[in-house]
């Protein structure tokens, strides 16, 4: 092949990248050679995304979904995620420049794409509110960097084979940490972390628990988000054990799925709990009314009254804990009893006053924990030493950002979640569509169940919530662009007939 005029800029880049390279190979620094030996790894990584964009999404999916970049920096090496963001970017940019293959009519995801954009400019304006403007201008660029990532997906997985294959990774990375965290589980061990792939954290779940309870605290190093991420992934999974044609691929599912299962119960998180609740009811009562019969939900029912006895106490108790509104014989309500949810209460109410006190703005982007020690003064609550987070998604969101974000941000999930709706009814029109309807109802129950666990957690993991977002808006994408085909071809042929 000729090179073009056009190419001229692209190959100088390369070849001067390289000469870098080579240099930096040949020092005797440790660092500036492990820095050649990024360089190196970062152009065989351009060239593999030119050639095959759906590479570079996988490739972003396993560093996120296995928080790799946060191992790194825990050993003193260089973060990874925002140069691999820029490469993978840069070479989506390269590729289109080439093959022109970016998808321009977005109709499905236009709405959810305004909403996203409106949301970085509440975040932007957040800091002209915010007492900690750093905070603020970090929360903004964490943000730019995780749309950065979403259109990267987007824009990478073009084809439904490549969509699944994606959805694969996910699945499979959190397998593969579910099953260290089995491991840790069944040795004991508190110790062996697996270079911080799979923490082990000691907190007091039981109140009066003096010596703290192992928690399984996954890549992320905390049980309940390790929880909120687990429910997600096991939504995506009960769906191909439901619908997948092949049995050994089924079989595969469940194999998967049953370490999730286990280390979810160990990472001994109440909203973790109830956020698989819900995602085990809507699938039976909503998503799966057609394929589960009632004989078969007595089943399943059946099958849990003869396991339930034999699941370890200290599970059950946690279980029992869910049950917010009871009262002892005093008549005192569960929520006071439980210092855990008595915090709970305190961090509430106290970023309810922030927002009442902000309505527009609200305090400013990642503004909360400077703030929580004045206004919970003010309310008079017990006082927690030091910066404390939220704990609730929603009401960060609403206390950081005020009424104009938690509207952007309201309507970023509404409309995914509609657009995903209304696509799945049009999928269902079409024979050869309806085959990847349950892969697009998966995600869309993820994304509810992560919904859920996020009434209690706040956002300080929340790019796995945009890796779901960005599978489900590449997926209603591609089913768009089937969708358009097979009307096509169906005019063509009704014009030939």
């Amino acid at each position: 092949m000729i090179a073009k005029k056009n190419d001229i800029p692209f190959l100088i880049i390369v070849t001067v990248l390289s000469a870098l390279v080579s240099l930096a190979l040949g020092s005797t620094d440790t660092k500036v050679e492990l820095y050649g030996v990024a360089g190196l790894l970062g152009i065989v990584l351009v060239l593999a995304v030119i050639v095959k964009p759906d590479f570079g999404a996988n490739v972003l999916i396993f560093a996120i979904y296995s928080n790799v970049s946060a191992q790194l920096s825990d050993h003193g090496y260089p973060g990874i995620i925002k140069p691999l963001v820029a490469v993978v970017f840069g070479a989506i940019l390269i590729r289109n420049y080439y093959a022109g293959q970016l998808p321009t009519q977005r109709r499905s995801t236009l709405f959810t794409e305004i909403f996203l954009a409106l949301y970085l400019i509440v975040l932007a304006a957040s800091y002209a509110v915010a007492d900690n403007k750093e905070r603020a201008i970090t929360e903004t660029f964490d943000y730019i960097k995780d749309i950065v990532i979403l259109y990267v997906i987007l824009f990478s997985l073009r084809d439904w084979q490549s969509w699944r294959r994606a959805v694969w990774v996910l699945i499979i990375v959190t397998a593969v940490l579910s099953i260290l965290g089995v491991y840790q589980i069944a040795v004991g061990t508190t110790t062996q972390e697996f270079f911080r792939f799979s923490t082990v954290e000691i907190q007091g779940v039981f109140d009066g628990d003096q010596n703290g309870t192992s928690r399984i605290g996954g890549p992320v190093h905390d049980p309940n988000l390790w929880a909120q991420i687990l429910v997600a992934v096991i939504a995506i999974l009960l769906f191909r054990i439901i619908h997948e044609p092949d049995p050994l691929i089924k079989l595969f599912s469940i194999g998967l799925v049953t370490p999730m299962l286990i280390v979810l119960l160990d990472t001994y998180s109440r909203g973790g709990y109830l956020a698989l609740m819900v995602v085990v009811a809507l699938l039976l009562f909503v998503y799966e009314t057609r394929k589960i019969n009632p004989a078969r939900i007595a089943m399943i029912v059946g099958a849990l009254i003869i396991i339930i006895p034999f699941i370890p106490a200290g599970y059950v108790a946690r279980f029992e804990s869910l049950n917010l509104l009871s009262s002892d014989s005093a008549g005192n309500s569960s929520v006071y009893q439980d210092s855990s949810l008595r915090q709970r209460s305190s961090l509430m109410r106290t970023a309810a006053l922030m927002f009442s006190r902000n309505p527009l703005l609200g305090v400013g982007a990642g503004n909360f924990r400077n703030n929580y020690q004045k206004y919970n003064e003010i309310l008079g609550l017990e006082l927690e030493i030091g910066e404390v987070e939220a704990h609730s998604l929603y009401l960060q969101v609403l206390s950081e950002t005020g009424l104009l974000g938690a509207i952007a941000f309201l309507g970023i999930i509404v409309t995914t979640i509609y657009s995903m709706s209304k696509m799945m009814k049009s999928m269902d029109s079409s024979a050869i569509a309806r085959l990847n309807i349950s892969w697009l109802a998966s995600l869309h129950l993820a994304i509810i169940g992560y919904l859920v666990a996020a009434t209690f957690l706040h956002n300080v993991y929340i790019r796995y919530f945009w890796i779901l977002i960005a599978l489900s808006l590449s997926g209603m994408q591609v089913a768009e662009e089937q969708l358009r085909d097979l009307q096509k071809k169906e005019t063509i042929s009704g014009i030939i007939n």
